[in-house]
């Protein structure tokens, strides 16, 4: 992965004589996809969950989520680059390896929720059904206004740039 990222010329050269390998690709998008997921969760570990899931029944419904979305995203990449350039499986071995550069991003975006978990002042998520629109732009502003949410865009625009 260090020469995928400090040296892609060599790396892409040496690949060329290779035998494609799409899925060992594509564990890039998933653990990309999975260190945003934790990275999210663990930056809102100080905040009133919202209405929905919880405890393991919601890390269960996130994981199964984290899969399917991988997987779309892989696979419409990976369709895009091969009727762009016709290169067959290695169309999706490109898709998985684009994501590298995400992985390094989500890993100290990881760091960073964990240094620095978001705070603010949120109430509990209210009972009447009427009120959760309020309290989810409470919500929303608080996250918007943390350094986790002012880092993630840094890194995510560092992460495609790269």
């Amino acid at each position: 992965m260090i020469e995928l990222l400090l040296e892609p010329a060599k790396f892409f050269q040496r690949k060329k004589d290779e035998r494609p390998r799409p899925w060992a690709a594509y564990l890039y998008v998933l653990l990309a996809m999975a260190l945003g997921l934790v990275a999210n969760q663990l930056a809102v570990r100080n905040l009133p969950a919202p209405p929905g899931l919880g405890g393991s029944a919601q890390w269960l419904v996130l994981g199964i989520g984290v899969l399917i979305a991988s997987l779309l995203i892989w696979g419409l990449l990976g369709l895009v680059i091969h009727l762009l350039t016709g290169l067959g499986a290695r169309a999706f071995e490109l898709a998985g390896w684009i994501f590298a550069p995400a992985v390094i991003t989500s890993l100290i975006s990881t760091a960073v929720a964990a240094l620095f978990p978001v705070q603010g002042n949120v109430p509990p998520p209210p009972a009447d059904p009427t009120e959760i629109k309020d309290w989810m732009n409470t919500y929303q502003a608080v996250l918007q206004q943390s350094l986790f949410y002012q880092a993630n865009r840094i890194l995510g625009l560092l992460g495609n740039l790269w």
